[in-house]
């Protein structure tokens, strides 16, 4: 190997050491860039999916019941205690809505028919349960002819019903789910019971 083979160009090799470094540096910031935009999106899309877990997870437990061929559910938070086969004796002088007072848990309990009051079309038998509601601290029975228990549902995806005055829900709904259960509001429904017994009372 002669002299001139031998020799080294150790500016060509610096400029080439430089450029490497420089197209380097910029793929690093290039990189850098990437995986800050791809931790980004990943902890939006971690947000988003939280979300939706904690809207699915809001929901509320209903018993849900029958009355002839309609179906209803009531917030199960109201519901005390639920009776099958109870024994009702009626009221002299009481009226259609008042079916009459039944011993639950030692307790006269007045019960009320809830076929008259949601879907006259239905049918009163001796069958049947007893849902026992506590609402604002008043404690009141009512009459149901199945029980198809309990299930979960979101208050808030609830269809809101068109009430009108001649409406058999009489105002107490809070809407239908999507197989067409009508979620009742206890509240007012509570508060209708004793507004038409009281008047009732005034009236005989």
């Amino acid at each position: 190997m002669n002299a001139t083979q031998s020799k080294i160009d150790w500016n060509s090799v610096r400029e080439r050491l430089a450029r490497f470094q420089t197209q380097a540096g910029k793929s690093d910031i290039l990189d850098r860039a990437r995986l800050t935009e791809v931790f980004r999106q990943r902890t939006q899309r971690l947000a988003q999916r939280g979300r939706g877990v904690a809207t699915r997870t809001a929901r509320t437990p209903i018993i849900v019941f029958r009355l002839g061929n309609e179906r209803f559910g009531i917030e199960l938070t109201h519901v005390q205690q639920v009776f099958p086969r109870v024994t009702i004796t009626p009221l002299p002088g009481a009226g259609g809505l008042l079916l009459g007072v039944a011993n639950l848990n030692g307790s006269l309990r007045s019960v009320i028919d809830l076929v008259g009051l949601l879907n006259p079309l239905a049918t009163r038998s001796d069958a049947g349960y007893v849902v026992l509601l506590r609402v604002g601290g008043k404690l009141l029975g009512m009459w149901v002819e199945a029980l198809e228990g309990v299930r979960q549902i979101h208050l808030d995806e609830l269809t809101a019903v068109d009430e009108t005055a001649s409406s058999p829900t009489g105002g107490f709904a809070r809407g239908t789910t999507d197989d067409r259960i009508l979620v009742l509001d206890p509240k007012s429904l509570v508060e209708h019971v004793v507004e038409q017994l009281r008047q009732h009372s005034i009236n005989k």
